[in-house]
């Protein structure tokens, strides 16, 4: 049986050499490369896009807006506070005059707010941290799929 199957391989090695005798290899122009090369940069000038054509920045004009509004009101606040503070506390500093009028701010709805997430086990804020994470990296990695970079 053995000698059978070794005969029948090596009629068919027979067969491709004698197929493969009338074969020419081809192998590409002398210029090949050189028109490929040059192939590849005329479709790169047709397409050349400027580097922050999509840009879309993170936090939007508003939010900044809203942002400065909130510091510009907060540093008034200290500022007006150390103003109307008594003369022994001028010489205090900014740091503790800044304290002291927070401090005067009512803080038991901030504390009753902050009382409800006290219930809650830490491992249920590292279930939602971790599953955020997860959802924004999954945005990101598909907005990344469909909008391939053409940075140059």
């Amino acid at each position: 049986m053995k000698i059978l199957i070794f005969e029948t391989m090596n009629k068919l090695d027979k067969q491709f050499e004698q197929m493969m005798k009338g074969v020419k290899v081809e192998s590409p122009s002398e210029d090949f490369r050189i028109k490929v090369m040059n192939r590849i940069l005329a479709e790169a000038a047709v397409m050349r896009r400027p580097l922050l054509q999509d840009y879309k920045p993170v936090i939007s004009n508003r939010t900044w807006i809203v942002l400065s509004g909130i510091f510009v009101a907060l540093v008034s606040f200290v500022i007006f506070q150390a103003i109307n503070a008594a003369p022994s506390q001028v010489d205090q500093g900014v740091l503790s005059t800044f304290t002291d009028s927070m401090s005067k701010v009512n803080t038991s709805l901030v504390k009753k707010g902050f009382g409800l997430f006290s219930s809650i086990p830490t491992v249920a804020y590292l279930i939602v941290l971790a599953s955020l994470s997860l959802w924004t990296l999954d945005s990101f990695l598909s907005k990344l799929k469909h909008h391939p970079s053409n940075i140059e």
